[in-house]
């Protein structure tokens, strides 16, 4: 009887790809990733973080050829996970630890709102339109433009509102002895 219990567990289990081999995949399908999501607007990342998104990209596409070639093994397959992860902590680590890298994989935030006037060339920058930044600026309780200090989008994509302080909020933050 053959058929479905028939299983080259040789395929299974046995590496096919030498560790080099396994090394220069993950490497460069981990850091083309970071370069291609680098250069897409933040806003476009969404709500999860990029490194993140790209560990889920890739574990994802472990299975496709640019990644593992004409393997069928699982462990190749758990060794390019390993590689990607490798490489998605040294980043994380060497963003924390040297400024450059920082700079380079976490660009810095972009003013779209300042003193409740729109800047529309960075909000245009951004890919981000006006209806945008508003429904944005409505999940912070603001309802209009001119409550905002300063809005921005962060490297996360994310957009962080300082709002506009007013007489009444100042008078609710001063202590009473």
């Amino acid at each position: 009887m053959s058929g479905w219990f028939d299983t080259d567990w040789s395929k299974v289990f046995a590496p096919q790809m030498s560790i080099p081999e396994v090394l220069v995949r993950g490497t460069l399908g981990y850091l083309g990733v970071v370069i291609l999501l680098r250069i897409v607007p933040r806003r476009a990342a969404g709500r999860i973080s990029l490194s993140d998104l790209l560990v889920v990209t890739i574990i994802a596409g472990v299975v496709r050829n640019p990644l593992v070639g004409s393997s069928d093994s699982v462990l190749d397959g758990f060794l390019i996970i390993a590689v990607v992860l490798l490489w998605s902590f040294a980043l994380d680590w060497l963003s924390y630890r040297v400024e450059w890298v920082h700079r380079l994989l976490h660009p810095n935030s972009v003013v779209v709102v300042r003193n409740g006037r729109v800047q529309d060339e960075n909000l245009a920058g951004e890919l981000m339109t006006r209806e945008q930044l508003k429904a944005q600026l409505r999940q912070h309780g603001i309802s209009n433009l001119a409550e905002v200090a300063e809005a921005r989008i962060e490297s996360d994509g994310k957009v962080s509102v300082i709002a506009r302080r007013t007489a009444s909020s100042q008078h609710k933050t001063t202590r009473h002895s």
